[in-house]
C-alpha cells in the first residue's frame, strides 16, 4: 500500500492568484477565437464568395483548415514558450526554482509515463487491427471456397440421385437390394435413437456433473440427427 501511495503524484498546489491567471488565460483564448469568428462573419459577402461554383466550397474548406492550423500552432508555440522555463527548473531542480516549479516534477513524470503508456497501447491497437483485417480477409476467402465446395457437393448429389434412379429403373434385382438395405438402415437408425436416448437419460439421472465433461455433455445434449447411422 505504501508503494501505491507514493507512486501517485501530489496534486499541484496553486494559489488563488495562480488559478485566476490560468482561468484568465483560458478565457483570453476563447475570446480571441470568438473575435476571429465574428470578424469572419462580418467580412463574408455571399456576392463576392460564390460557394456554389465549382471549387468554391473546397476553397472555403481549405481556407478554414489553414486558419485553424495557424491558430492551433500559435497557441501551441505560446504555451510551449510559457511552460519551457518552469519545466526546466522542475526537471533540473534549478536553484532559482519556485516551490510551484518544484511541485511540477511529479506531474511531469506522470505525463511522460502516460505518454509512454499511450504510445504502447496505440502500437498494440494497430497490431490488433492488422490481425483483425487479416482474419476478415481469410474469412472472406474461406467463405468463397465454401460456396464453391457446396456447389460441387450439390452437383455430386444430383449425379448420385440420377445414377441411383437409373440403376433402379434398369435393374429390378438391384432395386430390390437397395430397398432391403434402406430398410436395414432405417431399423439401425431407430435402434440408435433408442440407445442414444437411454444413455442420455442414464447420464442425466446419475447425479454426475456431466456439464463439466465434454464426452458426457455430448451424450446428454447432442441432438438427434436423422442422418446418423
Amino acid at each position: 500500500m505504501a508503494d501505491e501511495t507514493t507512486s501517485i503524484p501530489t496534486p499541484l498546489l496553486l494559489s488563488n492568484d495562480e488559478r485566476r491567471i490560468l482561468e484568465l488565460h483560458d478565457r483570453l483564448q476563447e475570446l480571441q477565437l470568438e473575435i476571429a469568428l465574428l470578424r469572419a462573419k462580418k467580412d463574408f459577402d455571399p456576392s463576392t464568395s460564390p460557394l456554389t461554383e465549382d471549387g468554391g466550397i473546397e476553397a472555403a474548406q481549405k481556407a478554414l483548415l489553414d486558419s485553424r492550423s495557424r491558430y492551433v500552432l500559435r497557441n501551441q508555440v505560446v504555451e510551449s514558450v510559457i511552460a519551457a522555463n518552469p519545466i526546466l527548473q522542475a526537471v533540473h531542480n534549478g536553484t532559482k526554482a519556485s516551490p510551484i516549479e518544484r511541485d511540477l516534477l511529479p506531474v511531469l513524470e506522470q505525463r511522460d509515463q502516460s505518454s509512454s503508456t499511450l504510445a504502447h497501447q496505440s502500437t498494440e491497437l494497430r497490431a490488433l487491427l492488422n490481425e483483425i483485417t487479416e482474419v476478415e480477409s481469410q474469412s472472406l476467402r474461406l467463405g468463397r471456397e465454401n460456396v464453391d465446395l457446396a456447389s460441387e457437393l450439390l452437383d455430386l448429389a444430383e449425379q448420385t440421385d440420377r445414377s441411383k434412379t437409373e440403376a433402379v429403373n434398369t435393374d429390378p434385382e438391384r432395386a430390390a437390394e437397395i430397398s432391403r438395405l434402406e430398410g436395414q438402415v432405417k431399423l439401425s437408425r431407430q435402434r440408435w435413437r433408442v440407445l442414444k436416448g437411454t444413455a442420455s437419460a442414464v447420464v442425466a439421472g446419475s447425479g454426475v456433473d456431466w456439464s463439466r465433461n465434454a464426452e458426457l455433455r455430448d451424450i446428454v445434449l447432442d441432438p438427434e440427427n436423422d442422418d446418423e447411422v
